[in-house]
């Protein structure tokens, strides 16, 4: 099936294809700010790499006879891989269930017509940069997800062509995990930023991903419920909406914690923006998605799952059989054992 896949796309490759699709280079990773940490405002050099992880999707959905035009985000994530070199890594796209399997109101898929990605070029071609590459025009794709069906998550493998493509990678390495966040002493309070597709203007010339900024609100042990299911999430106060589903989110390891000051900015993924709180006349609350505008108040408070949970996805046996299957490709082509 993922062969197949393959062979439709345009400008991305899946793992199965060339030998540079299994190695990440250096320019196609996300560099971190050194600067000072003097403010808790994201650096203009961090964020304008962050930026370059995500990229926009489409899908042409139906339900009812209606159809529907239906926007999300995703990013890239590099999955290291040894067993090829040290700079070696398998590429992701990373969005929500919810977006994948295109999501009505009440939690349940809609029938997928099409599905497309929006990147931007490093050259302009034809008066634009921007390059919409068709997934599948005849309905959906082979997306990895969770076992759990409460996780709210949904990745396929994908190459990029970093000499066509302006794009960056987020490294396995820059996730801030549960631990990561107990070692920093990460708590509510804490700036948060995510970025992701503004589809009331998405850019012309350009695709321009939206920054927002926040705090992290709650980060609750519980599960939360959420349309239909009961979630683990983080409540973070930064205004999402419609199309921001799949949306990076990061927080800054540097600054004051417990004490203690860290100089300059280290910038880690926190989690995947999924939804938002509205609320009614009555000032009733409401977890609901972001693929879609709602017609009712946002409250400001927004959910992400947490990066444990796409660290568990990928470190899965799903992906990790397609990822011995890509490694013995590779070496079968090269003549090694």
């Amino acid at each position: 099936m993922f062969v197949n896949f393959c062979r439709m796309l345009l400008l991305v490759v899946c793992v199965y294809g060339a030998v540079s699709t299994a190695q990440a280079p250096s320019n196609s990773q996300p560099a971190v700010s050194t600067q000072p940490a003097n403010n808790s405002q994201p650096s203009e050099a961090a964020i304008t790499q962050i930026r370059k992880s995500v990229v926009f999707i489409k899908l042409s959905c139906t339900e009812g006879g209606q159809l529907w035009d239906v926007k999300g985000t995703g990013f890239l994530v590099g999955y290291p891989e040894p067993r090829i070199s040290d700079k070696s890594s398998f590429t992701y796209l990373v969005t929500n269930r919810h977006v994948a399997l295109c999501w009505n109101d009440s939690g349940h898929p809609m029938a997928v017509k099409s599905v497309s990605l929006l990147f931007n070029l490093n050259v302009e071609d034809g008066g634009t940069f921007v390059k919409e590459v068709v997934l599948n025009q005849n309905g959906s794709i082979p997306w990895v997800l969770p076992e759990d069906e409460s996780v709210d998550l949904a990745v396929i493998p994908m190459g990029i062509n970093p000499q066509l493509l302006d794009i960056k990678l987020v490294p396995m390495r820059f996730f801030a995990t549960k631990d990561v966040l107990e070692q920093n002493h990460i708590h509510e309070g804490e700036p948060i930023f995510f970025t992701g597709f503004f589809y009331q203007f998405p850019g012309t010339k350009k695709i321009s991903p939206i920054v927002r900024q926040g705090i992290i609100a709650m980060m609750p042990d519980e599960k939360i419920p959420f349309v239909g299911t009961h979630e683990r999430l983080y409540l973070a106060d930064v205004h999402a909406f419609g199309g921001n589903s799949g949306a990076p989110a990061f927080i800054n390891l540097g600054g004051f914690h417990n004490g203690g000051l860290m100089v300059g900015q280290e910038y880690r993924l926190i989690g995947v923006v999924n939804g938002e709180m509205t609320e009614d006349e009555n000032f009733n609350l409401e977890l609901t998605t972001t693929i879609k505008g709602k017609a009712r108040a946002n409250s400001g408070i927004s959910t992400i799952v947490p990066v444990d949970e796409l660290k568990t996805l990928l470190d899965g046996p799903s992906l990790g059989k397609l990822r011995d299957q890509a490694v013995m490709l590779y070496q079968n082509s090269q003549g090694q054992k």
